[in-house]
């Protein structure tokens, strides 16, 4: 069950109790990467299509010696950094990060 922002994602069981552990270890990864670095981080739930506007996604930037710098997420329609699960993964490239 995926409740209001700000709130914890749980996965109930037939009788209507919360699962155990059930929130952030049940999240699809997707990655995307330049050589071994890796540049795009997103996370949805299982099943979840690319091409849906259910994905948290980050832009992780690198120095010259492939140090991790900073990790930055897009912005929401109103230019707001936002780590919702509001994006879509296969419009991470295009999308505006800070």
């Amino acid at each position: 069950m995926i409740n209001n922002v700000n709130q914890t994602i749980l996965k109930k069981d037939a009788q209507g109790n919360v699962i155990q552990d059930s929130y952030t270890g049940d999240m699809t990864f997707r990655g995307s990467y330049t050589g071994t670095n890796l540049i795009y981080k997103g996370f949805a739930r299982p099943g979840t299509a690319t091409s849906v506007a259910k994905w948290q996604i980050a832009l992780l930037t690198y120095d010259g010696s492939n140090n991790l710098l900073s990790i930055t997420w897009p912005q929401d329609t109103l230019g707001h950094a936002s780590s919702e699960f509001n994006f879509i993964w296969d419009n991470r490239a295009a999308l505006t990060y800070s």
